[in-house]
């Protein structure tokens, strides 16, 4: 029981009906009843993961989209609901998420892994720490406003304008997982090309040829792999879709098929995009942080790949696949990893 001094905070009721079809949303997603419209999304436990399927549920139930950030720009209920009646244009949304805003230390941005979304990096963040500003770089057309960009060149042009609004100049820190690795080698190839420095770019466990090992890695044993699902329709693959990309958690439990489906699609779209890049050599610092577990053969492992095209390649072997490197248990050793290079580059 509270005392005097220390009352229970009175609990805050829906004032219309979208904060109801919210408080309906995140009570059935968070097994938390009642929420009120002040209660923090973070604080009543929700993650990455439950991120993910808040904005998938925010837009089915409610047939208004919220951008990624808008579970970090607006954490409770009612700040939701403000967000999602302002009459800001959903087209010129940025692709920079702010994940943890503020800190000392210089901003680390993170580009968006094949699926298109950030949010798998909200438990990265919160390993490397408070003081540690972090921002992620998400896909247009995850969202399903925009179309997707359809090359690595598009994308890179698009991430460095957004990233040099946040910081308008180097040194940057730049970093990313799976086919956001090779993105983020773009970036910092452009970033270094318009005369900036990049004193960090941190690769998790990707590279070119290693991806095309990886979708043929993901073909189940039975019924179509990812690439003869190239050839079907939507509604074919998606089910197929679901299964193989549980393990990496690209599409939230909740998301019906039309958020399904356009995740899967511009997945596809990441990936050739990544089939078609040809990186040209890398004159800076590159970190390559590989999964342990191998899903493709040795000869396809990423290191010696970026080493053929970087001569100051640093290995750094974290636990875990292509999959799971990023979630837990194995981000917080990823994250220690991480946090010791830049703890070097920063003088610490």
């Amino acid at each position: 029981m509270a005392s005097e001094l220390d009352p229970e905070p009175s609990l805050i009721a829906p004032r219309n009906s979208l904060e109801l079809k919210l408080q309906q949303i995140w009570e059935k997603l968070l097994s938390v009843s009642p929420i009120s419209m002040s209660d923090d999304f973070f604080k009543l436990g929700g993650d990455s993961i439950s991120a993910m399927s808040l904005l998938a549920l925010v837009a089915q139930e409610t047939g208004c989209p919220l951008p990624a950030g808008g579970v970090f720009q607006a954490p409770t209920i009612a700040q939701m609901a403000e967000l999602l009646t302002a009459s800001s244009d959903p087209t010129q949304w940025s692709a920079l998420v702010p994940i943890q805003a503020h800190g000392s230390k210089p901003p680390l941005f993170c580009i968006h892994p094949g699926g298109g979304n950030v949010l798998c990096y909200i438990r990265l963040s919160k390993y490397l720490g408070e003081d540690q500003p972090f921002y992620g770089l998400q896909a247009p057309g995850v969202d399903g406003i925009r179309q997707p960009l359809i090359s690595i060149s598009e994308m890179a042009e698009e991430y460095c304008s957004a990233i040099r609004q946040r910081q308008p100049h180097g040194p940057y820190h730049i970093a990313g997982w799976s086919a956001g690795g090779v993105i983020a080698y773009e970036v910092a190839q452009k970033l270094t090309a318009a005369g900036e420095k990049v004193d960090y770019l941190g690769i998790i466990d990707s590279g070119v040829l290693y991806t095309m090992g990886i979708v043929k890695a993901m073909a189940p044993t039975e019924g179509a792999g990812v690439l003869a699902m190239m050839g079907r329709s939507a509604q074919q693959n998606i089910v197929d879709f679901r299964k193989l990309s549980s393990e990496a958690k690209l599409i939230p439990d909740e998301a019906d098929d039309e958020v399904a489906i356009r995740i899967m699609e511009l997945f596809q779209s990441n990936v050739r995009a990544v089939c078609y890049y040809s990186p040209k050599p890398y004159a800076g610092r590159l970190d390559l942080y590989q999964a342990a577990e191998q899903l493709v053969p040795s000869r396809r492992q990423p290191f010696s790949e970026w080493s053929q095209l970087c001569s100051d390649a640093r290995l750094h072997v974290v636990p875990g696949n292509h999959l799971t490197v990023i979630h837990e248990p194995n981000v917080q050793v990823l994250a220690e990893a991480m946090e010791k290079t830049l703890q070097e580059l920063n003088g610490g």
